[in-house]
């Protein structure tokens, strides 16, 4: 298994220091946030991503961007831009030769927002989304959203299953992030469920309140659950996306040993 983490822990870094400073913490992967990626005062070119990855033996995953967009959205231009931009974001994960992209759905506006149109444009922007993916030979592994809103309507493996039927997907690959569900027994659910089809982890902790904390800091088994899913064969990607105070490199570095110890 390798392990990684997101440039978005040094957001206000530049994107090529961030890289740096996550090999020195020594991760096997980065998660490249096509949003820090593209920002005009600390992003990078796909040339100089590629360059700083292959000075540190990096492999790499990249993240949609999420600045902003929504895929479902009731707004025809501002769904169209999110397909445009995540199009891009495939790109990018072309250009590095990342393992994969990590996609998000859309929400609803507002829970008043109806069921059926809703879902008619998440199904139709999903559907270009993984056929450009597939297209562009990168995998895209869609990921479950907050499962305590009211306006996401991608919670669970049941939603990500409907969701691929109803897009005609032969691949169905996705994200598990194990804070989004916030349940150990939801969290066990996804992974029988979805088993073969869990192409990439996000790790953090989580309470019924609070989400992406440090590992050992919320309520979820983790050793339940990094045993569950080493019976069911994982041997992906094992992403940190736990909130680090201040940035701070030696915490993401306890977090770091903190997962492996899970995953030994």
């Amino acid at each position: 298994m390798l392990f990684g983490a997101t440039t978005m822990t040094f957001f206000r870094r530049p994107i090529t220091e961030a890289v740096e400073i996550l090999a020195e913490c020594g991760f096997d992967c980065v998660e490249i946030w096509a949003d820090h990626a593209w920002d005009e005062r600390s992003g990078a070119s796909a040339a100089e991503l590629k360059a700083v990855l292959a000075k540190h033996n990096l492999q790499s995953t990249v993240h949609c961007p999420i600045i902003g967009i929504n895929t479902a959205s009731l707004n025809r231009g501002i769904r169209e831009e999110s397909i445009r931009q995540t199009h891009l974001a495939v790109d990018l994960a072309k250009e590095l030769g990342s393992k994969l992209i990590v996609i998000h759905p859309g929400s609803k506006f507002s829970r008043l927002e109806g069921d059926e149109v809703h879902w008619a444009n998440q199904v139709d922007s999903m559907q270009k989304i993984l056929g450009y993916a597939q297209e562009q030979g990168v995998r895209a592994a869609v990921e479950n959203m907050d499962s305590d809103k009211e306006i996401v309507s991608v919670k669970n493996w049941a939603d990500l299953d409907r969701l691929f039927a109803d897009c005609s997907s032969r691949e169905k690959w996705v994200t598990l992030d194990i804070t989004h569900l916030k349940d150990t027994a939801a969290v066990l659910s996804f992974i029988e469920q979805a088993g073969p089809h869990i192409a990439h982890l996000h790790l953090s902790d989580a309470t019924e309140q609070k989400m992406h904390l440090g590992l050992g800091q919320g309520t979820l088994d983790l050793k339940q659950i990094a045993s569950t899913l080493r019976r069911a064969g994982y041997q992906g990607v094992c992403s940190l996306e736990c909130f680090v105070p201040n940035s701070d490199e030696q915490i993401l570095k306890e977090e770091l040993a903190k997962a492996k110890a899970l995953f030994g």
